[in-house]
């Protein structure tokens, strides 16, 4: 995976060759204490003729090399709040299935998480790459985003109390050190609203006033 990876990128430089017979698709799946990814990778015309010739050469060899190479990659695809540590590789999988016209293989990677995603604020860092036609992120329940850089083209919708976002990877702008500084990397800032800030607050905090007088006016009818 990680020489493929590297090989692709190489062919995306030459000039000329800016649409590559392979295009990427991610699915991150956010959780408080626990990340699912899926990766994608569509492999058509040369690039379809290379991987069916690794695959050939031996199928079994290409998965654990692929497995292997990922392992070793994954700890730098996701970044929680700057700091490496706070995520570890709890498990790597690598599924390969080819057509006549194409290779589609999907990696998939789970992860676990040191800090907790749903309270507080953090910052999710995510590898991008000029190949990511379609990314999705999905929030973890009854966070908001306050942030959102290095993606194009993109939608978001809540369902069921997560906000999904979806889009293209690009290259986002930051400063460093002072210098305008741009790279391949999606980076979302989320928190937990206190509780007052929920939609949910006010009413709650009404029912519990009416409660309160219903109590003291039975029990002054009592006295």
């Amino acid at each position: 995976m990680l020489k493929n990876l590297i090989l692709i990128i190489l062919i995306l430089l030459i000039p000329g060759t800016a649409a590559a017979d392979v295009t990427y698709r991610d699915h991150i799946d956010i959780h408080p204490s626990d990340i699912d990814v899926q990766i994608t990778e569509i492999y058509t015309g040369d690039d379809y003729a290379i991987v069916q010739g690794n695959l050939a050469d031996d199928r079994s060899a290409f998965i654990q090399r692929s497995k292997d190479g990922i392992t070793t990659w994954s700890s730098s695809y996701i970044i929680i709040d700057d700091d490496p540590s706070l995520l570890q590789t709890k498990g790597v999988d690598v599924d390969v299935d080819v057509s006549d016209s194409l290779i589609v293989i999907n990696s998939t990677l789970k992860y676990s998480v040191a800090v907790s995603l749903d309270c507080s604020r953090h910052s999710i860092w995510i590898q991008g790459h000029p190949a990511i036609d379609e990314r999705t992120i999905i929030l973890p329940e009854n966070v908001d985003m306050e942030s959102i850089a290095g993606i194009k083209d993109s939608s978001t919708m809540k369902e069921d109390g997560r906000i999904m976002i979806t889009g293209a990877s690009t290259t986002r702008k930051f400063m460093n050190n002072n210098r305008t500084t741009f790279e391949y990397a999606t980076v979302v800032s989320i928190y937990k609203k206190p509780m007052y800030a929920q939609p949910w607050f006010l009413p709650l905090l009404a029912a519990i006033e009416f409660s309160l007088i219903g109590v003291w006016w039975t029990r002054r009818k009592t006295q």
